[in-house]
């Protein structure tokens, strides 16, 4: 994008938000795929970071028990049977260090990749299935009702997590919802000033200010 001040051309390098971290609280410098010259960014988030790691956790406890496991069984027919277990014992640990460390950056990049947004027209989400495959869902403002917040399970309350969901009136759609989150009811709140500036005067939604997950009092 090229913008010429006094006379004189600048480069804005647009970065796509699923690839990068560096958003900037005004997402002046990234854009989404299928993003609209006029459409302006007011929201962008992904699931909390303890989502991710909890994750990764997992996934390695299970690769890991389930190579222990591997290996104590080949070592225990090779004691029966008589047999030398040891080079097949570092085969299964090699192939589960691989597993691991593919799981690994494959859930990364899964967690990196699934992007919620929120624009001056309307509700998006890139969900990645894989690190190459995604689907995404739109609501436009205007098929909007209401919104709301909420905490569902034990690991959102025990991380102070919530759920923000959008009541649509499209048919297709019955809710937009952006899960495993923080401020969760403070983007409802502010969800509602947007709802009411965008059926006030859409014009307005130009010099709206984008939500800040943050706490009150670090707030711009």
């Amino acid at each position: 994008m090229v913008f010429i001040i006094s006379g004189k051309r600048y480069n804005l390098v647009m970065e796509n938000i699923l690839l990068t971290d560096e958003w900037g609280k005004s997402y002046e410098k990234v854009i989404f795929p299928g993003k609209a010259e006029d459409e302006k960014i007011l929201y962008a988030t992904r699931e909390a970071p303890m989502m991710l790691m909890i994750r990764l956790v997992g996934f390695s406890v299970v690769d890991a028990v389930t190579v222990l496991v591997g290996s104590l069984m080949i070592a225990n027919m090779g004691k029966t049977l008589g047999f030398t277990y040891g080079g097949m014992v570092v085969i299964i640990l090699l192939i589960g260090a691989v597993v691991m460390f593919g799981g690994l950056w494959w859930i990364a990049q899964v967690y990196k990749k699934t992007v919620f947004i929120i624009t001056s027209r309307r509700l998006t989400k890139f969900i990645h299935t894989t690190p190459w495959t995604r689907y995404q869902m739109s609501l436009g403002l205007d098929k909007v009702v209401d919104s709301g917040a909420y905490s569902k399970g034990y690991i959102q309350a025990i991380f102070r997590l919530g759920t923000f969901v959008a009541r649509s009136s499209a048919g297709n759609i019955k809710n937009f919802k952006i899960e495993n989150i923080h401020y969760a009811e403070d983007l409802h709140n502010w969800m509602n000033k947007l709802m009411f500036t965008f059926n006030k005067d859409v014009a307005e939604l130009d010099t709206f200010r984008p939500f800040v997950a943050a706490p009150m009092g670090k707030r711009d």
